[in-house]
Protein backbone atom coordinates (compact mmCIF):
# COMPACT_ATOMS: atom_id res chain seq x y z
CA UNK A 1 0.00 0.00 0.00
CA UNK A 2 3.27 2.00 0.50
CA UNK A 3 2.95 2.68 -3.67
CA UNK A 4 -0.53 3.89 -3.41
CA UNK A 5 -0.48 6.35 -0.68
CA UNK A 6 2.92 7.53 -2.77
CA UNK A 7 1.27 7.89 -5.76
CA UNK A 8 -2.07 10.26 -4.59
CA UNK A 9 0.23 12.02 -2.22
CA UNK A 10 3.47 13.41 -3.18
CA UNK A 11 4.19 16.70 -4.49
CA UNK A 12 7.63 16.80 -6.53
CA UNK A 13 6.16 14.43 -8.73
CA UNK A 14 8.31 12.91 -11.86
CA UNK A 15 5.39 12.61 -14.59
CA UNK A 16 4.47 13.02 -18.02
CA UNK A 17 1.17 14.38 -19.42
CA UNK A 18 -0.62 14.42 -23.16
CA UNK A 19 -3.95 15.89 -23.63
CA UNK A 20 -6.05 15.63 -26.49
CA UNK A 21 -9.61 17.49 -27.44
CA UNK A 22 -11.67 15.24 -29.37
CA UNK A 23 -15.40 16.55 -30.43
CA UNK A 24 -16.90 14.96 -26.95
CA UNK A 25 -14.18 15.70 -24.24
CA UNK A 26 -10.61 15.62 -23.31
CA UNK A 27 -8.35 12.27 -23.59
CA UNK A 28 -6.05 12.55 -21.18
CA UNK A 29 -3.14 9.66 -20.38
CA UNK A 30 -0.41 10.72 -17.23
CA UNK A 31 2.48 8.54 -17.00
CA UNK A 32 5.12 8.13 -13.55
CA UNK A 33 7.44 5.42 -13.98
CA UNK A 34 10.46 3.92 -11.72
CA UNK A 35 13.38 2.53 -12.85
CA UNK A 36 12.76 -0.41 -11.33
CA UNK A 37 10.12 -1.14 -13.78
CA UNK A 38 7.23 -0.50 -12.22
CA UNK A 39 4.76 2.37 -14.09
CA UNK A 40 1.51 4.39 -13.16
CA UNK A 41 -0.92 5.61 -15.54
CA UNK A 42 -3.80 7.74 -15.45
CA UNK A 43 -6.44 7.38 -18.19
CA UNK A 44 -9.65 9.51 -18.75
CA UNK A 45 -11.37 9.53 -21.55
CA UNK A 46 -15.09 10.24 -23.16
CA UNK A 47 -17.29 6.91 -22.68
CA UNK A 48 -19.57 7.88 -25.15
CA UNK A 49 -17.57 6.07 -27.13
CA UNK A 50 -17.20 2.45 -27.22
CA UNK A 51 -13.66 2.18 -26.39
CA UNK A 52 -10.98 3.93 -25.69
CA UNK A 53 -7.59 3.13 -25.85
CA UNK A 54 -3.19 4.15 -25.32
CA UNK A 55 -0.62 2.47 -26.65
CA UNK A 56 2.96 2.01 -26.74
CA UNK A 57 4.87 2.69 -30.41
CA UNK A 58 4.43 4.40 -33.13
CA UNK A 59 2.30 2.06 -34.81
CA UNK A 60 -0.43 -1.30 -34.12
CA UNK A 61 2.10 -3.97 -34.70
CA UNK A 62 4.53 -4.53 -31.21
CA UNK A 63 2.65 -2.02 -29.68
CA UNK A 64 1.23 -2.65 -25.45
CA UNK A 65 -2.01 -1.28 -25.40
CA UNK A 66 -4.17 -0.27 -22.17
CA UNK A 67 -7.90 -0.23 -23.11
CA UNK A 68 -10.98 0.66 -21.44
CA UNK A 69 -14.79 0.10 -22.13
CA UNK A 70 -17.90 -0.45 -19.99
CA UNK A 71 -17.99 -2.53 -17.65
CA UNK A 72 -21.18 -5.38 -16.73
CA UNK A 73 -22.66 -2.27 -14.87
CA UNK A 74 -23.34 1.34 -16.57
CA UNK A 75 -20.48 2.92 -14.18
CA UNK A 76 -18.17 0.24 -13.79
CA UNK A 77 -15.16 0.34 -16.24
CA UNK A 78 -12.77 -3.06 -17.63
CA UNK A 79 -9.42 -2.28 -17.96
CA UNK A 80 -8.34 -4.37 -20.97
CA UNK A 81 -3.94 -4.79 -21.80
CA UNK A 82 -3.47 -6.40 -24.55
CA UNK A 83 -0.74 -6.86 -27.31
CA UNK A 84 -1.32 -6.02 -30.75
CA UNK A 85 0.29 -8.34 -33.34
CA UNK A 86 -0.12 -6.60 -37.11
CA UNK A 87 -3.04 -4.01 -38.33
CA UNK A 88 -6.13 -6.39 -36.35
CA UNK A 89 -7.56 -6.71 -33.18
CA UNK A 90 -5.31 -6.42 -30.78
CA UNK A 91 -5.50 -9.33 -28.00
CA UNK A 92 -5.87 -9.31 -24.09
CA UNK A 93 -2.59 -10.31 -22.83
CA UNK A 94 -2.37 -12.36 -19.36
CA UNK A 95 1.88 -11.18 -19.64
CA UNK A 96 0.64 -7.83 -18.84
CA UNK A 97 0.36 -7.13 -15.22
CA UNK A 98 -1.39 -4.62 -14.87
CA UNK A 99 -4.12 -3.75 -12.34
CA UNK A 100 -6.64 -1.11 -11.55
CA UNK A 101 -5.50 1.28 -8.23
CA UNK A 102 -7.81 1.39 -5.42
CA UNK A 103 -7.61 4.48 -2.97
CA UNK A 104 -5.98 6.44 -5.63
CA UNK A 105 -7.18 9.71 -6.26
CA UNK A 106 -8.67 8.17 -9.23
CA UNK A 107 -12.26 6.46 -9.36
CA UNK A 108 -11.54 3.30 -11.16
CA UNK A 109 -15.30 4.39 -12.82
CA UNK A 110 -17.22 6.11 -15.55
CA UNK A 111 -17.68 9.22 -14.00
CA UNK A 112 -19.73 12.43 -14.46
CA UNK A 113 -17.91 15.74 -15.40
CA UNK A 114 -19.79 18.85 -16.86
CA UNK A 115 -22.63 17.07 -17.95
CA UNK A 116 -20.03 14.15 -20.02
CA UNK A 117 -19.54 10.52 -18.45
CA UNK A 118 -16.27 9.82 -18.62
CA UNK A 119 -14.01 6.65 -18.62
CA UNK A 120 -11.22 7.72 -15.66
CA UNK A 121 -8.49 4.76 -14.11
CA UNK A 122 -5.36 4.79 -12.17
CA UNK A 123 -3.77 2.00 -13.31
CA UNK A 124 -0.21 -0.21 -12.11
CA UNK A 125 1.86 -1.97 -14.12
CA UNK A 126 4.70 -4.12 -13.45
CA UNK A 127 7.50 -5.00 -15.68
CA UNK A 128 6.25 -4.31 -19.14
CA UNK A 129 9.15 -2.58 -20.24
CA UNK A 130 9.97 -6.73 -21.24
CA UNK A 131 7.03 -6.12 -23.75
CA UNK A 132 6.44 -5.21 -27.10
CA UNK A 133 8.47 -4.86 -30.26
CA UNK A 134 10.34 -2.21 -31.99
CA UNK A 135 9.54 1.06 -30.64
CA UNK A 136 6.50 -0.47 -28.69
CA UNK A 137 8.65 -1.05 -25.97
CA UNK A 138 9.01 1.36 -23.36
CA UNK A 139 12.35 2.84 -22.87
CA UNK A 140 12.86 5.01 -19.27
CA UNK A 141 15.80 6.83 -21.00
CA UNK A 142 13.73 7.71 -24.14
CA UNK A 143 13.14 11.78 -24.19
CA UNK A 144 11.06 11.14 -27.33
CA UNK A 145 9.13 7.87 -26.68
CA UNK A 146 6.17 7.17 -29.31
CA UNK A 147 2.70 6.50 -28.24
CA UNK A 148 -0.96 5.82 -29.93
CA UNK A 149 -3.71 6.63 -29.05
CA UNK A 150 -7.70 5.77 -30.82
CA UNK A 151 -11.07 5.36 -29.73
CA UNK A 152 -13.86 3.38 -30.99
CA UNK A 153 -17.30 4.17 -33.05
CA UNK A 154 -20.22 5.90 -30.59
CA UNK A 155 -23.27 3.14 -31.69
CA UNK A 156 -23.35 1.10 -28.47
CA UNK A 157 -21.52 0.27 -25.46
CA UNK A 158 -19.17 -3.22 -25.04
CA UNK A 159 -21.58 -3.30 -21.37
CA UNK A 160 -18.47 -6.31 -20.26
CA UNK A 161 -15.93 -7.39 -18.12
CA UNK A 162 -14.32 -9.72 -20.11
CA UNK A 163 -11.04 -8.52 -21.03
CA UNK A 164 -11.04 -10.46 -23.84
CA UNK A 165 -14.25 -8.73 -24.88
CA UNK A 166 -14.32 -7.73 -28.75
CA UNK A 167 -13.89 -4.31 -29.74
CA UNK A 168 -14.97 -2.90 -33.33
CA UNK A 169 -12.23 -0.81 -35.56
CA UNK A 170 -11.44 2.50 -34.44
CA UNK A 171 -13.40 5.63 -35.52
CA UNK A 172 -9.81 7.65 -35.23
CA UNK A 173 -6.15 7.15 -34.11
CA UNK A 174 -3.74 9.19 -33.60
CA UNK A 175 0.18 9.70 -32.44
CA UNK A 176 2.12 11.56 -29.15
CA UNK A 177 5.53 11.30 -27.50
CA UNK A 178 6.11 11.17 -23.93
CA UNK A 179 9.80 12.22 -22.09
CA UNK A 180 10.47 8.98 -20.21
CA UNK A 181 12.99 10.81 -18.72
CA UNK A 182 11.20 13.71 -16.89
CA UNK A 183 8.46 10.91 -16.14
CA UNK A 184 10.91 8.38 -14.25
CA UNK A 185 12.73 8.29 -10.99
CA UNK A 186 14.16 5.63 -8.87
CA UNK A 187 12.76 7.42 -5.73
CA UNK A 188 9.30 6.16 -4.27
CA UNK A 189 8.80 9.66 -3.17
CA UNK A 190 9.10 11.11 -6.83
CA UNK A 191 6.34 9.31 -8.29
CA UNK A 192 2.64 10.39 -8.55
CA UNK A 193 0.16 10.98 -10.96
CA UNK A 194 -0.98 14.60 -11.53
CA UNK A 195 -4.68 15.95 -10.15
CA UNK A 196 -6.61 18.94 -10.54
CA UNK A 197 -5.85 21.47 -13.31
CA UNK A 198 -2.67 19.65 -14.02
CA UNK A 199 -4.74 17.29 -16.17
CA UNK A 200 -5.66 19.73 -18.21
CA UNK A 201 -2.65 20.74 -20.18
CA UNK A 202 0.42 18.47 -22.07
CA UNK A 203 3.41 18.35 -20.36
CA UNK A 204 6.74 16.91 -20.72
CA UNK A 205 4.56 15.34 -24.09
CA UNK A 206 3.18 16.64 -27.78
CA UNK A 207 1.26 15.39 -30.43
CA UNK A 208 2.38 14.46 -33.50
CA UNK A 209 -0.63 15.67 -35.57
CA UNK A 210 -4.15 15.82 -35.37
CA UNK A 211 -6.06 12.37 -35.22
CA UNK A 212 -6.86 10.41 -38.01
CA UNK A 213 -10.45 9.75 -39.27
CA UNK A 214 -11.01 6.08 -39.85
CA UNK A 215 -14.35 3.73 -39.02
CA UNK A 216 -14.97 0.58 -40.54
CA UNK A 217 -15.30 0.52 -43.89
CA UNK A 218 -14.99 -3.23 -45.05
CA UNK A 219 -17.78 -4.29 -42.94
CA UNK A 220 -20.39 -1.66 -44.84
CA UNK A 221 -18.55 -3.08 -48.05
CA UNK A 222 -18.90 -6.73 -47.26
CA UNK A 223 -22.79 -5.96 -46.33
CA UNK A 224 -23.64 -4.04 -49.38
CA UNK A 225 -21.81 -6.57 -51.92
CA UNK A 226 -23.92 -9.78 -50.37
CA UNK A 227 -27.31 -8.04 -49.98
CA UNK A 228 -26.75 -6.50 -53.68
CA UNK A 229 -26.32 -10.02 -54.62
CA UNK A 230 -28.82 -11.99 -53.50
CA UNK A 231 -31.64 -9.44 -52.68
CA UNK A 232 -31.34 -7.50 -56.24
CA UNK A 233 -28.90 -9.05 -58.66
CA UNK A 234 -30.43 -13.07 -58.35
CA UNK A 235 -34.10 -11.96 -58.25
CA UNK A 236 -33.40 -9.47 -61.27
CA UNK A 237 -32.02 -12.17 -63.18
CA UNK A 238 -35.36 -14.74 -62.79
CA UNK A 239 -37.40 -11.53 -63.40
CA UNK A 240 -35.84 -11.15 -66.87
CA UNK A 241 -36.04 -14.81 -68.10
CA UNK A 242 -39.67 -14.86 -67.07
CA UNK A 243 -40.41 -11.31 -68.92
CA UNK A 244 -37.62 -11.14 -71.42
CA UNK A 245 -38.03 -14.88 -72.08
CA UNK A 246 -33.94 -14.86 -72.91
CA UNK A 247 -31.91 -17.42 -71.73
CA UNK A 248 -28.87 -14.83 -72.50
CA UNK A 249 -29.66 -12.15 -70.23
CA UNK A 250 -30.75 -14.79 -67.71
CA UNK A 251 -27.09 -15.81 -67.82
CA UNK A 252 -25.24 -13.13 -68.11
CA UNK A 253 -27.19 -11.53 -64.66
CA UNK A 254 -26.77 -14.52 -62.67
CA UNK A 255 -22.80 -15.00 -63.89
CA UNK A 256 -22.54 -11.14 -62.47
CA UNK A 257 -24.45 -12.22 -59.20
CA UNK A 258 -22.13 -15.10 -58.75
CA UNK A 259 -19.17 -12.68 -59.48
CA UNK A 260 -20.23 -10.41 -57.16
CA UNK A 261 -20.61 -13.25 -54.55
CA UNK A 262 -17.29 -14.36 -55.49
CA UNK A 263 -16.22 -10.67 -54.29
CA UNK A 264 -18.39 -10.33 -51.11
CA UNK A 265 -16.96 -13.72 -49.72
CA UNK A 266 -13.47 -12.51 -50.76
CA UNK A 267 -13.97 -9.17 -48.74
CA UNK A 268 -15.73 -11.08 -46.01
CA UNK A 269 -12.86 -12.99 -45.43
CA UNK A 270 -10.41 -10.07 -45.48
CA UNK A 271 -12.78 -9.02 -42.72
CA UNK A 272 -13.06 -11.47 -40.65
CA UNK A 273 -9.01 -11.25 -40.22
CA UNK A 274 -9.36 -7.96 -38.88
CA UNK A 275 -11.09 -9.44 -35.53
CA UNK A 276 -10.11 -12.32 -32.60
CA UNK A 277 -14.02 -13.44 -32.82
CA UNK A 278 -14.10 -14.42 -36.54
CA UNK A 279 -10.31 -15.08 -37.30
CA UNK A 280 -10.79 -19.03 -37.46
CA UNK A 281 -13.44 -18.91 -39.81
CA UNK A 282 -15.31 -21.13 -37.66
CA UNK A 283 -18.82 -19.17 -36.82
CA UNK A 284 -22.37 -20.46 -38.63
CA UNK A 285 -22.50 -17.54 -41.02
CA UNK A 286 -18.98 -17.79 -41.77
CA UNK A 287 -19.41 -21.84 -42.46
CA UNK A 288 -22.72 -21.15 -44.19
CA UNK A 289 -21.33 -18.68 -46.08
CA UNK A 290 -18.93 -20.49 -48.02
CA UNK A 291 -20.92 -23.51 -48.44
CA UNK A 292 -23.44 -20.96 -50.38
CA UNK A 293 -20.98 -20.05 -52.59
CA UNK A 294 -19.55 -23.84 -53.64
CA UNK A 295 -23.77 -24.50 -53.99
CA UNK A 296 -23.88 -21.09 -56.26
CA UNK A 297 -21.41 -22.56 -58.48
CA UNK A 298 -23.14 -25.73 -58.78
CA UNK A 299 -26.02 -24.15 -59.84
CA UNK A 300 -24.53 -21.77 -62.42
CA UNK A 301 -22.79 -25.20 -63.86
CA UNK A 302 -26.42 -27.23 -63.95
CA UNK A 303 -27.72 -24.72 -65.47
CA UNK A 304 -25.60 -23.91 -68.04
CA UNK A 305 -25.03 -28.18 -68.42
CA UNK A 306 -29.12 -28.02 -68.69
CA UNK A 307 -29.16 -25.51 -71.55
CA UNK A 308 -26.50 -27.26 -73.36
CA UNK A 309 -28.56 -30.18 -73.97
CA UNK A 310 -32.17 -28.71 -74.16
CA UNK A 311 -30.72 -26.96 -77.35
CA UNK A 312 -29.16 -30.31 -78.15
CA UNK A 313 -31.94 -32.46 -77.91
CA UNK A 314 -35.20 -29.67 -77.35
CA UNK A 315 -36.48 -30.70 -74.39
CA UNK A 316 -36.44 -30.30 -70.55
CA UNK A 317 -34.21 -32.40 -68.07
CA UNK A 318 -33.83 -33.23 -64.77
CA UNK A 319 -31.03 -30.67 -64.73
CA UNK A 320 -33.55 -28.09 -65.25
CA UNK A 321 -35.97 -29.23 -62.62
CA UNK A 322 -33.15 -29.43 -60.57
CA UNK A 323 -31.64 -25.58 -61.62
CA UNK A 324 -35.56 -24.37 -61.50
CA UNK A 325 -35.87 -25.16 -57.43
CA UNK A 326 -32.54 -24.96 -56.11
CA UNK A 327 -32.01 -21.26 -57.16
CA UNK A 328 -34.60 -19.86 -55.35
CA UNK A 329 -33.60 -22.05 -51.80
CA UNK A 330 -30.02 -20.71 -52.52
CA UNK A 331 -31.75 -17.07 -52.64
CA UNK A 332 -33.57 -17.09 -49.69
CA UNK A 333 -30.49 -19.22 -47.29
CA UNK A 334 -28.89 -16.38 -48.98
CA UNK A 335 -30.76 -13.55 -47.50
CA UNK A 336 -31.02 -15.45 -43.65
CA UNK A 337 -27.28 -15.78 -43.73
CA UNK A 338 -27.50 -11.87 -44.19
CA UNK A 339 -29.84 -12.08 -40.62
CA UNK A 340 -27.07 -13.56 -38.85
CA UNK A 341 -24.14 -11.82 -40.31
CA UNK A 342 -25.60 -8.84 -38.57
CA UNK A 343 -25.63 -11.04 -35.27
CA UNK A 344 -22.13 -11.95 -35.66
CA UNK A 345 -20.82 -8.51 -36.39
CA UNK A 346 -22.57 -7.23 -32.77
CA UNK A 347 -24.67 -4.96 -35.18
CA UNK A 348 -28.18 -6.93 -34.77
CA UNK A 349 -30.21 -3.40 -34.65
CA UNK A 350 -29.07 -3.50 -38.88
CA UNK A 351 -31.63 -6.32 -39.32
CA UNK A 352 -34.61 -4.21 -38.98
CA UNK A 353 -33.09 -1.55 -42.08
CA UNK A 354 -32.03 -4.90 -43.82
CA UNK A 355 -35.40 -7.09 -43.05
CA UNK A 356 -37.11 -3.85 -44.59
CA UNK A 357 -35.12 -4.43 -47.76
CA UNK A 358 -35.59 -7.70 -48.23
CA UNK A 359 -39.63 -7.05 -47.54
CA UNK A 360 -39.79 -4.60 -50.34
CA UNK A 361 -37.70 -6.72 -52.51
CA UNK A 362 -39.80 -9.36 -52.17
CA UNK A 363 -43.09 -7.93 -52.55
CA UNK A 364 -41.97 -6.11 -55.43
CA UNK A 365 -40.22 -9.68 -57.08
CA UNK A 366 -43.51 -12.04 -56.26
CA UNK A 367 -45.75 -9.53 -58.05
CA UNK A 368 -43.85 -8.93 -60.97
CA UNK A 369 -43.64 -13.26 -61.50
CA UNK A 370 -47.22 -13.18 -60.43
CA UNK A 371 -48.54 -10.61 -62.90
CA UNK A 372 -46.36 -12.41 -65.58
CA UNK A 373 -48.06 -16.02 -64.52
CA UNK A 374 -51.17 -14.36 -64.76
CA UNK A 375 -50.84 -12.34 -67.99
CA UNK A 376 -49.65 -15.98 -69.68
CA UNK A 377 -52.21 -17.97 -68.42
CA UNK A 378 -54.95 -14.88 -69.79
CA UNK A 379 -53.13 -15.27 -72.93
CA UNK A 380 -53.58 -18.48 -72.79
CA UNK A 381 -56.90 -18.72 -72.28
CA UNK A 382 -57.25 -16.22 -75.02
CA UNK A 383 -55.80 -17.98 -77.70
CA UNK A 384 -57.35 -21.05 -76.52
CA UNK A 385 -61.12 -19.12 -77.13
CA UNK A 386 -60.16 -17.56 -80.19
CA UNK A 387 -59.01 -21.10 -81.93
CA UNK A 388 -62.34 -22.31 -80.45
CA UNK A 389 -64.47 -19.89 -81.91
CA UNK A 390 -62.77 -19.70 -85.38
CA UNK A 391 -63.30 -23.81 -85.04
CA UNK A 392 -66.87 -23.10 -84.59
CA UNK A 393 -67.21 -20.24 -86.99
CA UNK A 394 -65.64 -22.75 -89.42
CA UNK A 395 -67.46 -25.39 -88.74
CA UNK A 396 -70.68 -23.11 -89.37
CA UNK A 397 -69.43 -22.13 -92.61
CA UNK A 398 -69.40 -25.73 -93.27
CA UNK A 399 -72.62 -26.69 -92.67
CA UNK A 400 -74.23 -23.86 -94.30
CA UNK A 401 -72.29 -24.60 -97.45
CA UNK A 402 -73.76 -28.06 -97.40
CA UNK A 403 -77.16 -27.26 -96.95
Amino acid sequence: MRAVAAVSQATNINASTFVYSTSHGNITYALSAMTTGDVYMHLRAPAVYQWVGVGTGSEMDGSVMFILYEGADKNSVTLSPRLSDGHSEPSFSNDIDCALQNGTAYKNSIVQMSNTRYYSVGVHCKNITALGKGDGKLEFTNAKQPFLYAWGPTDESISSASKSASIKRHEAYGNFWMDMTAATSPDLEDIAMPTGAALLSTKNAGADGQAESDGDKVGPAHAAIMLAAYVIIFPLGAILLRYLESVKAHYIVQTIGLLATVIGVGVGIYLSMMYNHSKDISSGHQVFGLVLLALLFAQWAIGFYHHLRFRKYGRTTIFGKVHLYAGPALVVGGIINGFTGFNFSSEPHNNVYYGAAVAVVLVIVLALLGWKKWSNKRAKRDRTLSDEWLYESYAMNEASNHQ
